[in-house]
């Protein structure tokens, strides 16, 4: 009798298609980054260097705290979006330096929702944790942030992240502004068929990934 290795409750052959399909996706990201700076045509500084090898863990990071997801879950249609974002903000309020995210989270998502559009919204969840954490308080104060889920039966989702910083500079538009990080949110976002909205003051931003339900087909 053949031996069936199962992986989050589907065999060996769904899992590598899911792990080559996050990789790929994973590439994708590191490529719009290699991109975006050769286009920039600036030589880096060392601290810049090692920011971007931190951004770069990072999303390594959230990509490996998915796959293990999958694999400790018995369920095989997707991932627990709360479980895995507070894992993630965790870890990101971790490596910020001295301390400087006061992290709240608001698990009232428990469902589950396909490991594509989880690594996305993990993606998108890291990288606004990152800038808040970067650009919320230039003075170094620290920042508090609150992520919030929500899931639905139909697949659809939100997620939300506030933070009480200083708000965008002035004329700031995060629908086309933004370096290599907004870039990518919105390419995220986009691959999702999801939207990324903004509201924003002098007392903070907070931002809102929304995921409509799947497309249904027609019945004839």
């Amino acid at each position: 009798m053949p031996i069936q290795i199962e992986y989050g409750g589907v065999g060996l052959a769904e899992a590598d298609h899911r792990i080559a399909n996050n990789l790929a996706s994973l590439s994708s990201v590191i490529r719009l980054q290699r991109d975006a700076i050769s286009k920039s045509g600036k030589i880096s500084t060392t601290e810049q260097v090692c920011g971007l090898l931190d951004d770069l863990h990072a999303r390594i990071e959230v990509t490996a705290k998915l796959h293990k997801s999958l694999a400790q879950t018995a369920n095989s249609n997707g991932v627990n979006l709360g479980d895995f974002l507070e894992e993630i903000s965790e870890m990101i309020s971790a490596l910020s330096p001295d301390g400087r995210v006061n992290l709240t989270f608001d698990h009232a998502c428990g469902g589950c929702i396909d490991p594509r559009h989880a690594l996305h919204a993990g993606l998108i969840t890291a990288e606004l944790l990152t800038n808040a954490s970067k650009y919320a308080h230039p003075a170094g104060l620290v920042v508090k942030v609150n992520v919030r889920c929500e899931t639905n039966d139909d697949g659809s989702f939100v997620v939300e992240v506030t933070d009480d910083g200083v708000g965008f500079p002035e004329h700031f538009d995060p629908a086309t502004d933004g370096g290599l990080g907004f870039q990518l949110m919105r390419a995220l976002a986009n691959g999702l068929d999801a939207k990324l909205q903004f509201e924003h003051d002098s007392l903070g931003v907070s931002a809102r990934l929304v995921k409509p339900a799947h497309l249904q087909s027609r019945r004839h």
